[in-house]
Formats: C-alpha cells, structure tokens, sequence
C-alpha cells in the first residue's frame, strides 16, 4: 500500500474565543424602558420646541421582537401612560388635544399591533423549537452515536452540517461489531444537507444489514454500490471508506473516497489506494441491476498498538480561509490534533482547528470518524 509520511508539526493554534453577544440576551428586558427613558430627557431637552410623544411607541414594538407577549402588553401600557404623562408636562390637552388625542390613539393601536406581533413571533418560534426536536429524533435513528469501544478498537465520531438548521446531512458514519470483525464505514453523499439524506439512509440501512453477513469487505462494497444504485438518480453517487479490524489487521476498501492516515509514533501515513475505485452507484452497468460489479481493490495493514486511523469527508480537507483561500492543512495538524490524548478530545480539537483556519461558516458538512487500536493484553484481535 503506497503511502506518504507526514512530519509532526506544532500544536494548531488555539480556539478563537465565542463572541461575547450571547451575553445581550440577558439584558434584552431593559431595552425598551431604555427607549421610553429616553424619550423623556429628549422631551425635557426640547421643551416646547418639538412634541417628541410618539416616539415612546418604539418602545412595545422593540419589546414584540425579544421579549414575551406579557412583557410586551408591559410596555405597551407604559408607552401609553408615558405618552399621557407627557402630554400633561407640556400642557398639550389645553393647547392642543386633538392632536394630543390623535398621538395617544396611535400608541395605544401601535401597543396592540405589537402585543399581536409578539404572539405570532413566539408561535413561530415554539413551531420552530418542535422541527428541531424532530431533526434530533431524526438524526439519533438515521445517524446514532457510534459505541466509545468495539472489541480491539475505541472509537470516536463527529458530524457537524453546513446547514445550522440541518442535524442531518449527506455525510455519514457507522461502526459494527460483525463475525468477521469490527467493521465502519465513512460515506459522503453527492451534495449536502437534506437533498442528501435519502441517499445517505440508503446507504447506512444497507451496511448495518450486510455488514454482519459479508465475510468480504469487497462484497460488502458491492452491496452497497447495488443499493445506491437502486435508490439514486441518474447522477447519484456516493463516495466511501470502509474499514474492517480483525485479528491485527485492518483492511480497507475505497470507493472514490479521500485516502483514510494512520497515525502511529508521531507520524500520519496516508493508506493510499494503488488503484482507486468508482464511487458507489456507479460500479453497475444500466442495465436495472444488472452489469459490471464494482472493481474494488482491498489493502490491507498490520496495526500495532495505540495506532489511530482517522476517516473523514472532504468538508475537512476543502475547508478554505477566506482572507487568502488556502485549504485547511489535515496532513500537517493532524497528528498535533488527534496524535495523543483521548480519541474524542483529539476530534473536537480538530473541528476546533478547521473552524479557527476558516474563519467564518464552513461551506460544507464536516465530517470524521476514528478509531484507535487498543488490544487486550495476550489477544492477537482483542476479541
């Protein structure tokens, strides 16, 4: 198996530190006597030379947009008895009520637009609170935490959508315990976001059926690029990894998917192909099921102890800075990231360090999956 070594590099840089705005919300109750205190030393201010009533208006509609209908119905009789009390201090029912009147009817429909507009902005947002828990339950059953530890190997995973509204997307993990050993798979989804998670359920569905019953890793493949077959479009396809570890050795099969490192003594190995394959969905002829099966070719290592493997989607390595465009560079943080430590704090660094390189909203999901190879004492497999 051809491969290229990667030298240890420094530590990535640390995490850029959350912006300080979340702490806004906690005074967002204040903003409107804010604006009615306002409205009042600008009216001491001008004296007779302006009528600055109205504007006390601002105040329920400021309140409609961030705080609950009863605060807002709050603000909108403060608005409106500060809009009376005004009008008292500048002698304006003498000189001029119905104007004065007019100003006090303004407040008062203005208040009660606001009172409705902070209704209709909660009921959307409860609607809203609900899609994301169906997008939860959704993505616990198409995409489930992965077990911390399979016979010889831990394992760790980590899935974050170019879509914020998204939990699910067109990348996807799964790792097996099977018959003939530990078994995962990486696959990313022609696109991202929800016009890919049809195709991405395909493809798990048919792993966790086929992965206990291939005693292959090849056939296996080929299961899967029948299904994707079956189930996409003229133009569907599906890039994947699956790896297997048994007995000290783990073998790999590549269907057009970023090479997988290895990670042992300092040091990233990319497990490339000598011979990369199709992407799955385009291994069979067109003729509805039949033709020419996949041609995939299965390489496979000797692992030793505390060696770690890391899959991941191509949202890690074509993660780009926006200042000067360069690409994220995997093959120089990795090993500082996920080289030592606990698997999942290695993860979370290196999403860490992909969000610190880009400097803004990935443009794509990101996805990994690693594993690392830690045997029981006096076992050639751990099993």
């Amino acid at each position: 198996m051809p491969a290229r070594v990667v030298q240890n590099p420094p530590r990535a840089p640390a995490r850029v530190l959350r912006s300080a705005l979340t702490r806004v919300g906690a005074h967002a109750r204040f903003l409107p006597a804010l604006v009615i205190l306002a409205v009042f030393v600008l009216d001491v201010l001008t004296g007779t030379r302006a009528v600055v009533v109205t504007p006390v208006l601002i105040a329920p509609l400021l309140a409609a947009s961030l705080l609950s209908v009863r605060a807002t119905a709050t603000y909108a009789v403060l608005a409106l008895a500060g809009g009376a009390v005004l009008g008292v201090r500048g002698d304006r029912y003498d000189s001029e009520l119905g104007t004065q009147l007019v100003r006090l009817s303004t407040i008062l429909i203005g208040g009660a637009m606001a009172i409705a507009a902070a209704r209709v902005r909660l009921a959307r947002e409860h609607r809203l609170t609900r899609v994301l828990k169906i997008a939860a339950v959704a993505q616990s059953a198409i995409l489930p935490p992965v077990p911390p530890r399979l016979g010889p190997v831990n394992v760790a995973a980590s899935y974050d959508s170019a879509q914020e509204e998204a939990a699910v997307g067109g990348d996807v993990y799964a790792a097996v315990q099977s018959p003939f050993g530990v078994r995962l798979l990486l696959a990313d989804v022609r696109g991202h976001g929800l016009e890919a998670v049809h195709l991405a359920a395909t493809v798990l569905g048919a792993f966790r059926e086929r992965a206990h019953e291939r005693g292959d890793l090849r056939e296996l493949a080929r299961d899967l690029d029948r299904a994707v077959a079956r189930a996409g479009g003229e133009e569907d396809f599906v890039t994947a990894v699956l790896a297997e570890v048994h007995a000290g050795v783990l073998r790999v099969v590549n269907a057009g998917h970023l090479a997988p490192v290895l990670l042992r003594a300092g040091t990233a190995v990319g497990l490339d192909p000598r011979h990369p394959a199709l992407p799955l969905g385009l291994g069979l002829g067109s003729g509805g099921g039949s033709g020419t099966d996949l041609d995939v070719e299965q390489s496979q290592i000797h692992l030793e102890a505390g060696d770690r493997v890391l899959l991941y989607t191509d949202g890690v390595t074509e993660a780009r800075r926006l200042d000067d465009g360069e690409f994220f560079p995997l093959t120089r943080l990795v090993v500082p990231c996920l080289g030592t430590g606990a698997l999942s704090a290695g993860l979370a660094e290196l999403r860490a360090a992909v969000v610190d390189w880009v400097r803004g909203p990935v443009q794509d999901d990101v996805t990994v999956l690693a594993f690392e190879y830690v045997p029981h004492p006096g076992t050639s497999d751990g099993v």
